[in-house]
């Protein structure tokens, strides 16, 4: 009867620990389900500032034609360091 009795407790501590790991693993989830949630948010939101960028470099290119070289050179020189920018934000974003 000891055997069983020593049975039961060994199998309700395992089960004891297993609803603790679970409890902690639910968590970690939601957690990790909260940081994808604003990864996704911020994400969103580069993707508008590229769309606007992308908007104003057509508006610029347009524009370009009535520029000197030096102005031509500075302008994309601009552009490419906002473009530059945000693919770094991306890299971090995807990582």
């Amino acid at each position: 009867m000891a055997d069983i009795d020593e049975q039961i407790k060994s199998i309700t501590q395992k089960l004891q620990m297993l609803l603790k790991s679970h409890q902690q693993l639910q968590k970690e989830l939601a957690a990790i389900k909260k940081d994808a949630d604003q990864q996704n948010l911020l994400l969103k939101e580069k993707n508008e500032t590229i769309l606007k960028l992308q908007e104003k470099l057509d508006a610029a290119n347009m524009n370009a034609s009535q520029m000197d070289a030096g102005e031509k050179k500075v302008l994309e020189q601009r552009i490419n360091g906002y473009l530059s920018e945000i693919e770094k934000c991306l890299v971090l974003l995807n990582s």
